[in-house]
């Protein structure tokens, strides 16, 4: 995907920081590490996983190469754990995807938050201690900010008598991001992974499904969906996560320059994702979606949050696991 020139100079800003480190560690064997990510090629998440693995591994002059494996090389769901037990080393998903392991996980999606404000105020880094202590995974970085999603529908969305989305008859698709929030609506929901949608909308299995503010498109979901319902809710989460084990196992000069040029993809795909996600809307309304807003939007928000939030807790309960810090987490994850 073509980057912005502003993109583009940002992540050669850490490339040279990063060669220069590794330059100084002195001459050693190539470092290979393998990386797997959990959508289809053509989506925008995709590629700039894939591009950010060109770019570390062009910055890194011999001294390591990113190999990214194929498509479905391991479900996309299995895709975490494969990093936690060392059967690869990377991964670029969304938080997510292991937060059933890491319940704290969901701060990311539900944030109001950016990656530059969650690394200042101790956000991010509280994040990583708990992924690194429950997870045996380094959070590398937060590298899809600046999407978001809404409810696409089949037809026009009804509101009860409280403002709120109506959603009964509705057969919504589910997946880990958002489950919770549809459950506190009463939704009936059917868990697919994004690429049996397409088919379970042609089929009718299922009639509406959440997505990005990016790739509604590029999936064809809206040859079905012509309904959008609004105020967007929660962030796309995507982030880079390393098996620990390996992390540590590389010299000072290896991790500040994949470190470097992750938190300088964090700024420069934020832009991106942020434009893109206009353009997308403009192009759907322009192509006949209609637009409907939740009358209660603020309800209809705070109860995005709250529901993720109630997860969270019950999880962490069930884990026996302390939660005194989710208030915390909270707070630091929603500063704006």
């Amino acid at each position: 995907m073509p980057r912005s020139n502003s993109a583009g100079a940002l992540l050669a800003v850490a490339g040279m920081t990063a060669i220069l480190s590794v330059g100084a560690t002195g001459a050693s064997a190539q470092v290979k590490l393998n990386l797997v990510y959990p959508f289809p090629d053509f989506l925008i998440y995709t590629k700039q996983c894939k591009q950010l693995a060109a770019d570390i591994t062009k910055a890194a002059a011999g001294k390591l190469a990113i190999n990214v494996l194929p498509f479905n090389s391991i479900k996309m769901f299995q895709q975490p754990p494969a990093v936690r037990k060392g059967r690869v080393d990377l991964v670029c998903t969304p938080n997510a995807f292991f937060a059933r392991a890491v319940p704290e996980n969901e701060a990311v999606s539900t944030s109001s938050s950016n990656p530059q404000t969650v690394r200042a105020n101790g956000g991010f880094a509280m994040l990583d201690e708990l992924q690194q202590k429950y997870f045996g995974v380094k959070n590398l970085g937060w590298t899809s900010s600046g999407g978001r999603f809404r409810i696409y529908m089949e037809k026009a969305p009804k509101f009860n008598d409280k403002g709120m989305l109506d959603l009964a008859g509705v057969k919504l698709r589910d997946n880990p991001i958002y489950g919770a929030f549809f459950r506190a609506m009463n939704a009936t929901t059917h868990p697919l992974p994004a690429t049996q949608v397409y088919s379970a909308l042609e089929k009718g299995v299922v009639n509406a499904a959440a997505w990005a503010t990016i790739g509604l498109k590029g999936l064809k979901w809206d040859k079905f969906l012509r309904h959008a319902v609004e105020p967007e809710f929660y962030h796309t989460d995507m982030g880079w996560f390393m098996n620990l084990k390996k992390w540590n196992s590389l010299d000072a000069g290896l991790r500040k320059l994949i470190q470097d040029m992750v938190i300088a993809n964090e700024l420069a795909v934020r832009k991106v994702l942020l434009a893109e996600s206009k353009k997308e809307r403009a192009t759907l309304a322009r192509e006949g979606m209609k637009f409907h807003t939740v009358p209660a939007a603020a309800v209809y928000s705070k109860l995005a949050i709250d529901s993720a939030y109630a997860r969270m807790v019950e999880r962490l309960k069930k884990a026996k696991r302390p939660t005194d810090h989710v208030a915390r987490l909270r707070q630091l994850w929603q500063q704006q």
